[in-house]
């Protein structure tokens, strides 16, 4: 049995996600500040989800401003921060959305952490958030056929693949530390709260490992902000 007060805090978490969701949500589509880049619409709400009330700050500082940039004639230079922070949020939502798809889809199919190696869900976890940041990257992207397939995988593996396994390797490292040091036997699954709020956090260790990634991209003049056009 987990600690009441752990079951409590969880749900906690959980809930003050849900509550910067519906902020956001209600930012974006009820007061009509939509983004110019319409995945970052996506990208924004699973960040929100994850990260909470902290996650609601840095769209108001960097998220929102771009919804107000489509009414200007010209759009300001963004900051450096700005950019960081707009790259870091969407390859952790292609990591957030890999994560809950891979992790459903391993329970539904009776994977067991306590029986099977942890290695075939963090396998299943990257190939889910890379291939999420493909699927992102085709339906935004213009083109069609074999030649959008190609800017897609093209785009992701010169602009976020790099940060996508950073974060990844921050998430699986806390969870693997979780899974032996804290939740070794029982192992904490998929239909409990306890294990979305561990997620939470690892997904939240991943934002910060990524950030020093990104402003290095930035750094070599790569170009990682995202276009209306993909």
């Amino acid at each position: 049995m987990q600690p009441t007060w752990l079951v409590a805090l969880s749900w906690a978490s959980l809930t003050v996600g849900v509550v910067s969701f519906a902020i956001v949500l209600a930012d974006t589509y009820l007061r009509g500040h939509r983004q110019p880049v319409k995945v970052m619409e996506v990208v924004w709400l699973v960040t929100v989800l994850y990260v909470g009330l902290a996650a609601v700050r840095l769209y108001w500082n960097w998220g929102r401003p771009e919804a107000f940039s489509q009414r200007r004639e010209e759009q300001p230079r963004r900051p450096r921060r700005g950019i960081v922070v707009t790259h870091v949020s969407r390859c952790g939502a292609h990591c957030a959305l890999g994560f809950v798809v891979a992790e459903v889809a391993l329970f539904a199919v009776r994977f067991d952490p306590a029986k099977d190696p942890l290695w075939v869900g963090y396998a299943g976890d990257y190939l889910a958030a890379v291939t999420i940041a493909v699927l992102f990257r085709y339906f935004a992207g213009p083109g069609r056929g074999l030649a959008k397939v190609g800017n897609a995988l093209s785009g992701v593996g010169r602009i976020e693949l790099l940060t996508i396994t950073v974060f990844e390797a921050a998430l699986f490292a806390w969870l693997t530390v979780a899974h032996h040091m804290f939740f070794p036997e029982p192992p904490v699954r998929p239909d409990t709260p306890t294990f979305w709020f561990l997620g939470q956090l690892g997904l939240i260790a991943g934002f910060v490992a990524a950030w020093p990634t990104a402003s290095w991209q930035i750094g070599r003049r790569l170009r990682i902000e995202p276009r209306p056009d993909e």
